[in-house]
């Protein structure tokens, strides 16, 4: 994981300065130093680890959906028995590649990513063969219960964010199934997201911790999960004519938008979730100074032409102030890594 995002801020520094030699703001000399401080670009070795990487985990995530898709194009062909045994045949399988390939290396984690999604083939094969008029919330729950030790056991950021991808699926049907005189799509949806939150925060805490919490890519996707289901929401509630006096799904989109933004300025300082945050706050401001222009300042009435345009401006100056700040933000660490070359390694 270091060496990954060794090479990803190596190549996006070399970018850097090639646009800064072409545009002229750097001359020969200079741009000879900075490439000296930051260090050499990615070499063969980096390349060859980052495609072997790439095809094991292409490879096991196609083989899980190759399993899938047999079972579910030939149901009528395949009997009940060979169905079930067929797949805990597959299952067991997984579980001892991994175990004789080590839970330390690459290829045993990937077979115990395997083994978690044919564990839930293997669930819905029972629940589909044998009805019990059980929810199918229950289903996605029991997964996450049986393959949450494989996700301690494996140590690995691939099994985890498997793991809350499962409990996000759980935990949003639960809340559609249940209570429907007090939730709703809305209150799914938030519930949901403030979950992804919650993942978020304990995510970045065990980082400090456990090394395969480490890098971008579970940060980056609990924050885009729990934007994208916090946002249309807090949209919503904006475009609601009667509107409650307490909206509390603008309260849990400000909730969380104040402990993503909390966390990464005293953590890790990603420009892509700050790049979130920034099209999560345009947008919902955006429609929620509308409603704060029709229903205060016109009382309802039609508004004029001129506020979209007025909308439309305070988009794009929203859009550019939030882009200069994310370029200044990566020029300041580009600064950082120059000056101190050591904290790359």
């Amino acid at each position: 994981m270091v060496d990954w995002q060794r090479w990803r801020e190596t190549v996006a520094d070399q970018t850097q300065l090639r646009e800064w030699r072409r545009d002229g703001a750097l001359d020969a000399a200079a741009t000879a130093a900075a490439r000296e401080a930051l260090g050499p670009a990615p070499d063969t070795a980096l390349w060859r680890w980052f495609l072997d990487r790439l095809a094991l985990w292409l490879g096991v995530a196609l083989c899980a959906a190759g399993v899938i898709c047999f079972i579910a194009a030939n149901w009528e062909h395949i009997g009940k028995f060979s169905r079930l045994y067929g797949m805990q045949a597959l299952l067991v399988a997984a579980v001892v590649a991994g175990a004789r390939l080590g839970l330390a290396r690459r290829g045993g984690q990937a077979a115990l990513w395997l083994a978690m999604v044919l564990l839930g083939g293997l669930l819905a094969l029972i629940g589909q063969t044998y009805q019990t008029g059980a929810d199918t919330w229950e289903l996605f729950a029991l997964w996450a219960a049986l393959a949450l030790p494989w996700a301690f056991a494996g140590r690995h950021a691939a099994l985890w964010l498997l793991w809350v991808a499962v409990a996000n699926i759980a935990l949003g049907l639960w809340a559609d199934t249940v209570g429907s005189d007090w939730m709703n799509d809305e209150r799914s949806l938030t519930l949901v997201g403030l979950f992804d939150v919650a993942m978020y925060c304990l995510w970045s805490i065990a980082s400090m911790r456990w090394a395969e919490f480490a890098g971008h890519a579970g940060p980056r996707f609990l924050a885009a999960v729990a934007l994208l289901c916090l946002s249309p929401p807090a949209i919503l509630a904006a475009l609601d004519h009667v509107a409650p006096e307490f909206r509390y799904e603008l309260c849990a989109w400000l909730a969380a938008i104040a402990v993503l933004t909390l966390f990464e300025l005293r953590r890790q300082r990603d420009r892509a979730v700050f790049a979130m945050l920034l099209v999560a706050a345009i947008g919902v401001s955006t429609v929620w100074l509308y409603r704060l222009a029709k229903y205060v300042v016109f009382e309802g009435r039609d508004e004029p032409a001129w506020l979209w345009l007025v909308l439309a401006l305070l988009v794009v100056g929203e859009a550019t102030a939030g882009a200069l700040w994310l370029r200044r933000m990566d020029r300041r660490s580009m600064d950082q890594r120059m000056d101190h070359p050591e904290a790359r390694a």
